[in-house]
């Protein structure tokens, strides 16, 4: 029997067959989110930094949608940006049209490099599932 239960949203297959990690992970009532990234379902680096944001946060909603959670449902996030002090403000703008009161507890970390070339940010998280 499995220790936990692989969450592959069909958005994020390819990400899952290509790149060999789930996107997020149950393990009981615990739902673990991996790095989420500014990329489509093809992989595809989106270029312009809010919407790149942006689509770290569809990617995120995506998986919490498939393992049953909603935003209220996170409790910790961790954003890793390339550039900490420049992206700051604009990252909070947008976390924000997302994640609201109450609000979970969270890291920025500063970092030298991404996966790839091009990408600014990359967000992991932890989610309580509901009657999970």
């Amino acid at each position: 029997m499995p220790v936990f239960e692989s969450i592959v949203p069909p958005a994020l297959e390819l990400l899952h067959a290509k790149r060999g990690h789930s996107p997020g992970v149950r393990i009981g009532p615990l739902l673990l989110i991996s790095g989420m990234l500014g990329r489509d379902a093809e992989l595809t680096i989106v270029s312009d930094p809010e919407a790149q944001m942006t689509q770290i946060f569809e990617n995120m909603g995506l998986v919490l949608a498939q393992a049953g959670c909603g935003w209220s449902d996170v409790a910790e996030l961790t954003a890793y940006f390339t550039e900490l002090q420049r992206d700051f403000d604009l990252f909070m703008n947008v976390r924000n049209r997302y994640v609201l009161e109450p609000y979970p507890a969270m890291t920025m970390i500063g970092v030298a490099t991404l996966a790839q070339p091009g990408l600014i940010c990359e967000v992991k998280g932890t989610a309580v599932i509901p009657d999970g």
